[in-house]
């Protein structure tokens, strides 16, 4: 049994919570490697990655996971930790429950981004959002989109995001979108301070791809889980489908999406 371990060093400055873990990996008799950054490009065979850090640890993770099949166990040592199983101080509970075979799998859709030949992945979701331009300023983003081949909308505002289920509780519910239960097998596409009042999500199944194409004057930014990946012009094409991989996270037999779902909403209004 071997786990790989990544520690948020943000949050965790004095690696207490690093030196803690790897105690009750060693009297477990876990084997056990540290992932550094560095670390994120290579092939690695692990049973589980413990995650130290919040939720931006996590999707800073995914395209590591994702593409080697790893579970994500993870340890919130941040403020909300909505996508975390266990709190810092339920160590103990998630090595001992992880030995012993007595945690249940949890797969979530994940997206696979693609502009110009750049491929990458989001557990959250995806969004064009307008820049500043010196030569234009800051121009109403004008993005078409279009579902399974065919030409669905033309959205005018800040910007637009698709998300998975996963992230229809971040942004895309910010942006007044639904959210979606994770066992369901959809995606959605919500505009951001849309200027037509008609203008609301489109859920539609995972199976279809998605294209957004940003045919105004403005300048956009692609953002991939909160990262700005690319600067985007007019004409300019993003396609997203489902990764071939999920993501899996490793969680107690007893979790409930949507008790989650309403303690730590409830949480983020108490969050400074």
């Amino acid at each position: 049994m071997k786990v790989l371990i990544y520690d948020n060093k943000e949050k965790d400055k004095e690696k207490v919570y690093f030196n803690q873990l790897v105690s009750l990996l060693n009297s477990n008799k876990i084997e056990y490697k540290q992932l550094e950054d560095c670390d994120l490009c290579d092939k690695e065979d692990a049973d589980a990655i413990f995650t130290l850090g919040g939720d931006g640890t996590i999707l800073w993770l995914v395209e590591f996971a994702n593409r080697n099949s790893i579970p994500i166990i993870g340890i919130n040592a941040g403020k909300l930790g909505f996508l975390s199983e266990f709190e810092t101080a339920e160590m103990e509970e998630a090595v001992s429950l992880f030995k012993n075979g007595l945690l249940k799998k949890d797969e979530r859709l994940t997206l696979q981004v693609s502009i110009n030949g750049e491929t990458f992945h989001a557990l959250n979701d995806a969004y064009i959002q307008r820049l500043y331009s010196k030569e234009i300023g800051c121009m109403t983003a004008d993005i078409a989109v279009s579902i399974g081949g065919s030409r669905v909308e033309r959205f005018k505002g800040d910007g637009v995001v698709v998300s998975t289920p996963t992230g229809s509780t971040a942004y895309s519910l910010s942006a007044g979108g639904p959210v979606i239960s994770p066992d369901i097998d959809a995606l959605s596409v919500t505009p951001i301070a849309a200027h037509a009042l008609g203008h609301r999500t489109i859920v539609f199944s995972s199976d279809k791809n998605c294209c957004l194409e940003l045919v105004g004057k403005a300048h956009g930014g692609l953002f991939v889980d909160g990262r700005l990946i690319s600067e985007i012009k007019k004409d300019d094409l993003v396609f997203i489908d489902c990764a071939k991989n999920k993501t899996i996270f490793l969680r107690r037999k007893e979790f409930n999406f949507f008790k989650r779902l309403s303690v730590k909403l409830k949480d983020s209004l108490d969050v400074e």
